[in-house]
């Protein structure tokens, strides 16, 4: 008997301890279920951007490159254009959000956006900070001044000595004090102009292809003169981490200049091709 009691203890207690390996190791399966519910390991679960909105960076003030339509209310322009493309043919939605220039390159910095649309131009000092796309316009900066025009400015070479306004952050800022020019600040294009036209600065500086679509169509009282005293290629600025982000707009908008797509935009809104 004492034999028999000892067999049965024997076959209880290995019937326990199977038991519990088993219960042990389901209860590691649900922890690990528990902690990644997809079941999916590391390699399956690398970040997948297809069907991610693109957010982009943008002033919505600055027509024709980027402003609110308003007839629509929704964004329109060459820069949102272009973007919109882009996002399309990475299959991807894009959400813009409109922020004022002075503070649109440190807005990028905080990872607000994941590209800044907002004709920025390549700067070797920007080079430095930022990663560019391939350029999709080419362009150059002109002299605006009031059309009565008192201190008979003709060209950048007239500034010397002149205040200028610029808005804040605008690399034309640079470009009027290498001028020896005294540059007065503003939140946006249009008090720049307004001030012009009352001569409170004496002439502005911007882009020619402004000054071809919008400026003539304004009513504010001023004019462009001479010829662009410089040539600037602008592009989507992004993080520099973010170069394989850059990297893949850069294929679609490469196509986009093969198939026409990129000088079909610029003749709709420039009436010439200005992406080369």
């Amino acid at each position: 008997m004492a034999n028999a009691t000892q067999q049965v203890q024997k076959l209880t207690r290995s019937r326990f301890l199977r038991l519990f390996a088993l219960g042990c190791a389901s209860a590691a399966v649900l922890i690990a279920c528990a902690s990644n519910p997809t079941g999916s390991t590391a390699s399956d679960t690398a970040t997948d951007t297809a069907g991610q909105p693109l957010v982009v960076g943008t002033e919505g003030t600055y027509p024709p490159f980027s402003f609110r339509d308003l007839q629509t209310n929704e964004l329109a322009g060459y820069d949102i254009d272009v973007a919109r493309e882009v996002a399309n043919r990475l299959g991807r939605p894009i959400e813009f959000v409109p922020t004022q220039w002075k503070s649109m390159l440190a807005s990028l910095d905080a990872r607000r956006f994941d590209f800044v649309a907002n004709q920025v131009s390549v700067t070797p000092e920007r080079q430095q900070q930022y990663a560019f796309s391939e350029p999709y316009t080419v362009s150059g900066a002109v002299v605006i001044v009031s059309n009565d025009n008192p201190k008979q400015i003709q060209s950048v070479a007239d500034l010397n000595g002149k205040v200028v306004g610029t808005t804040q952050g605008s690399n034309y800022a640079a470009a009027a004090e290498e001028a020896g020019a005294e540059v007065k600040y503003y939140s946006g294009i249009a008090q720049v102009l307004s001030d012009l036209q009352q001569n409170r600065v004496d002439a502005a500086l911007n882009d020619r292809l402004y000054v071809l679509t919008e400026l003539k169509e304004a009513n504010y009282n001023v004019q462009a003169v001479g010829e662009p005293f410089n040539e600037e290629v602008t592009a989507f600025a992004f993080n520099q981490e973010n170069e394989p982000l850059r990297d893949e707009v850069n294929q679609v908008l490469t196509e986009m200049k093969q198939d026409g797509t990129l000088a079909s935009i610029s003749e709709k809104w420039f009436g010439e091709d200005v992406s080369n």
